[in-house]
């Protein structure tokens, strides 16, 4: 079983952030190793919301089926996933007001490997520290170059 956190501050509001983290089809464009993300059902998102992630692992790309499980609109949403090198992940986005134009924004991840590859529990929370430390350092560039959290769509592409 592996858990980590990270958090990095944000000179945004919370409430500007939070649309980038709910503009899961943008994730790409910030997560290194997501290929693509898209909500398989209608409407906004929310508990019960079925998503797919396609990411790249050892240089392989797998489709990794998920469900929003937790959902504070406005404050985190916490997705579980499964698939690729995951026999069951849970990941979170949350973002809390340090002060009315800054923020914290927090990935939060933990879960289990699939048998073979279950060695590497203990040292994936250092790799995923650093690896979530450089993805919100280029969330947080988005937000301050003032790019729109939906401005740059990938077109989506085959499942």
């Amino acid at each position: 079983m592996f858990r980590f956190s990270q958090s990095l501050p944000i000179d945004c509001p919370a409430a500007r952030v939070w649309t980038y983290l709910v503009a899961f089809e943008q994730v790409p464009l910030w997560e290194h190793g997501v290929v693509e993300v898209r909500q398989v059902t209608q409407g906004p998102p929310g508990v019960g919301t079925q998503m797919f992630a396609r990411r790249v692992y050892a240089g392989r790309v797998t489709v990794l089926p998920g469900t929003i499980v937790a959902f504070d609109a406005g404050r985190s949403a916490t997705m579980r996933l499964r698939g690729g090198p995951l026999a069951e992940a849970s990941v979170e986005y949350a973002v809390e007001p340090i002060d009315d134009d800054r923020s914290m924004v927090t990935y939060t991840a933990q879960g289990s490997l699939i048998w073979p590859l279950r060695f590497l529990d203990p040292i994936l929370p250092a790799m995923g520290r650093a690896e979530a430390r450089k993805n919100l350092l280029s969330l947080k560039r988005r937000i301050d170059a003032g790019i729109a959290p939906r401005a740059s769509a990938r077109p989506a592409g085959p499942a």
